[in-house]
C-alpha cells in the first residue's frame, strides 16, 4: 500500500494521547478539531483542564493551556509554509473564540512533529526572525523568541523510553526490541481503540517486521485467545499462507520433515494433485514435487 494512503495522523493522535494517558483525567483531546466550515483542521489539540496541573512528560513540559500539534508523517517534512499555516491555526483558533481576547496568546502553544530535522526551516527562523532554537532532551527543540511558544518534536531522535509510542511510528524500526514491547503491551489492551489504530498502520506499514517478531515470541508469551485474535489479524492482512509456509519450512529445519512427507504422500496418493496438495498446506509447490518425485523413484528402485 502506497505510504500516503496510511493513516499516520489518526496514529499519531492516538499515540499522542497514550505519550500522555498518565494525565488523561487532566487534559482534553481533541483530533482533527475543525476550526471553520471550510477544511481547516488542527491535527491534535490538547487543553489542559486546569491552569496549575503540571505536565511532566517531556514531550508535555511546555504545554500551557491550549496545546495545538502538526504532524508529518515519516515521508514529509515541515517546511516554511508548514510553520506559517499551524501558526494560522493557532491564530484563528484565538480569534474565533467566544468573547474579546478570550485566549491570551501566551496561553497558546506549538508542537511541530517530524521525523527529520527541518533544517531549510530552522535556518529561516533563525535568519528572518532571529529565533533561539535550544535543545532540550534527544529529539526535542524549543523555538524562542516567537510570539507563540513552540516545539520540535523529531520522531528519529526521541527517547523510546520516554517516547514510545511516538517512536513506533516510522516505516522501519531499528531496535526490533520496540516491536516486540508494542506486540506484549497490544494484547494486553486490545479492547482500547487507540492501541488498534496504531496497530492498523503498523501492520500496514512493515507487516513482515510484525509477523518476525511475532513468530520470535513463541507460546511462552502468548496466550491461546491473544493467539487467536492475532492470527485473525494476520489472515486480514493475507499473512496467513505466510505465516503457516514459514511454520512448516522451520519445521523441516527442526527435524519434522518426515511427518510433513508422509502427508504430502498420504494426500498424493488419495488422488489430489501436486497443485491442491501444496495449496491446502501452504506448501511450496516446488517441495511438494520433490517429495513425490523422490518416493516414485524410491518404489522404482
Amino acid at each position: 500500500m502506497a505510504n500516503e494512503k496510511i493513516k499516520w495522523h489518526p496514529a499519531f493522535a492516538a499515540a499522542i494521547q497514550l505519550e500522555l494517558k498518565e494525565y488523561r483525567k487532566e487534559l482534553e483531546f481533541q483530533t482533527e478539531y475543525q476550526l471553520t466550515d471550510e477544511p481547516l483542521r488542527i491535527d491534535v489539540l490538547v487543553i489542559k483542564k486546569l491552569k496549575d496541573i503540571e505536565i511532566t512528560k517531556s514531550i508535555g513540559r511546555i504545554f500551557r493551556k491550549y496545546n495545538i500539534f502538526e504532524y508529518k508523517s515519516p515521508t514529509d517534512y515541515i517546511s516554511i509554509d508548514d510553520y506559517y499555516k499551524v501558526k494560522a491555526y493557532a491564530y484563528l483558533y484565538k480569534a474565533l473564540s467566544e468573547g474579546t481576547n478570550s485566549i491570551d496568546i501566551k496561553e497558546l502553544t506549538i508542537t511541530l512533529t517530524s521525523n527529520k530535522y527541518p533544517r531549510k526551516l530552522i535556518d529561516y527562523l533563525k535568519d528572518e526572525q532571529e529565533a533561539v532554537v535550544e535543545k532540550k532532551e534527544d529529539g526535542i527543540y524549543y523555538i524562542r523568541n516567537t510570539d507563540i511558544e513552540t516545539q520540535l518534536l523529531i520522531s528519529k531522535e526521541l527517547d523510546y523510553n520516554d517516547t514510545k509510542y511516538l517512536k513506533l511510528l516510522q516505516i522501519q524500526h531499528e531496535n526490533k526490541n520496540m516491536i516486540n514491547n508494542w506486540i506484549i503491551e497490544y494484547i494486553n489492551n486490545m479492547k482500547n481503540p487507540l492501541y488498534a489504530v496504531i496497530m492498523n498502520v503498523l501492520a500496514e506499514v512493515n507487516p513482515n517486521e510484525l509477523l518476525e517478531v511475532y513468530k520470535d515470541m513463541g507460546k511462552a508469551k502468548l496466550n491461546e485467545s491473544n493467539r487467536e485474535f492475532l492470527l485473525d489479524m494476520m489472515k486480514k492482512l493475507d499473512l496467513d499462507k505466510k505465516l503457516k509456509e514459514e511454520g512448516i519450512q522451520e519445521g523441516i529445519k527442526e527435524g519434522r520433515e518426515e511427518g510433513i512427507r508422509q502427508l504430502i504422500l498420504k494426500q498424493y496418493h488419495k488422488g489430489l494433485s501436486i497443485e491442491y496438495i501444496a495449496d491446502i498446506n501452504d506448501i511450496k509447490i516446488e517441495y511438494v514435487k520433490k517429495i513425490v518425485s523422490d518416493a516414485s523413484s524410491t518404489a522404482q528402485s
